[in-house]
């Protein structure tokens, strides 16, 4: 499997996290040879309820996904926490609960509720100030505990650059290990971020987003030590179920679609099936 990474993964410059949605595609990131993953909520919102990321996703609901991911892989699980879903209390709630059930770690963004996806027109922050509570509380719950904090800012949308930055300081100042400031649009913004944010900086790469899609090595270069590619799997997943799907209506058979498809032993390997054989032969009587 290493012999396949990046250099910069392989030499552990960078870290590079894939964005999953359910257990299965946690278990895919996991089997492909990423030591951490991000539970979107974007992608959650698709696949769990059909709709946009546009705050119809609960805090129940991301919680009780996070909790079947982090119980099936043995991988740092980075939960999408959108605003905290209210005030400092109930970042703290949300924080307790990730970490009580093995989670990795917290993003925390500054968007008003019902919040939307970064990328997407339309978005506000809440005051700054309001914000650093979050973090601080988030920072106190945690206590010593091996668990990551993100201070992420949606400013740059509706503030501008400069209001991101400032925000992007004062998260680190609050606490947060880690600081996103999502959706630059341009690589000279992505650099001027480094530069003035300095601290651990983390960076989204979304396919058809506001960003820039840049190489690893040159984010690397930049000052970035943490990118996420959270929607690529979701994306290249609806697309090979769609061109599956019009096969099968052109063709009437998989037939011919062979080389497209996992195969069945392959796919049962990856659920653990003989070993659910093993564990139903030692409990029959």
């Amino acid at each position: 499997m290493e012999q396949d990474l990046h250099p910069l993964l392989a030499d552990g410059k960078i870290l590079l996290s894939a964005g999953v949605f359910d257990v299965l595609s946690a278990k895919i990131a996991e089997r492909a040879g990423f030591h951490t993953v991000v539970l979107s909520g974007y992608a959650a919102a698709a696949a769990y309820l059909g709709e946009p990321d546009f705050g119809l996703l609960t805090q129940t609901e991301i919680l009780d996904i996070a909790r079947r991911i982090c119980r099936s892989v043995n991988i740092r699980v980075m939960v999408d926490g959108d605003t905290g879903y209210g005030s400092a209390l109930n970042v703290i709630r949300m924080t307790k609960e990730l970490m009580d059930m093995g989670a990795g770690g917290i993003i925390l963004e500054d968007q008003t509720w019902p919040k939307r996806c970064g990328h997407m027109r339309g978005k506000s922050v809440i005051p700054m100030e309001e914000h650093v509570q979050k973090i601080r509380a988030a920072k106190e719950t945690r206590g010593d505990a091996d668990f990551i904090i993100v201070g992420r800012t949606d400013a740059r949308a509706p503030l501008g650059i400069d209001e991101a930055i400032k925000r992007g300081l004062a998260y680190r100042e609050a606490g947060a290990d880690l600081i996103f400031v999502e959706a630059p649009e341009s690589k000279e913004e992505m650099v001027r971020i480094v530069k003035e944010v300095q601290g651990l900086l983390v960076m989204n790469m979304i396919d058809g987003g506001q960003t820039p899609i840049i190489p690893l090595q040159e984010l690397a270069d930049m000052g970035y030590i943490s990118v996420g590619y959270v929607l690529t799997g979701l994306f290249a997943a609806a697309k090979a179920m769609e061109d599956a799907f019009k096969y099968l209506l052109k063709h009437g058979t998989s037939s011919g679609y062979e080389d497209q498809l996992v195969s069945f032993e392959n796919f049962t390997g990856l659920l653990g099936l003989e070993e659910k054989f093993a564990l139903d032969e030692k409990y029959k009587s």
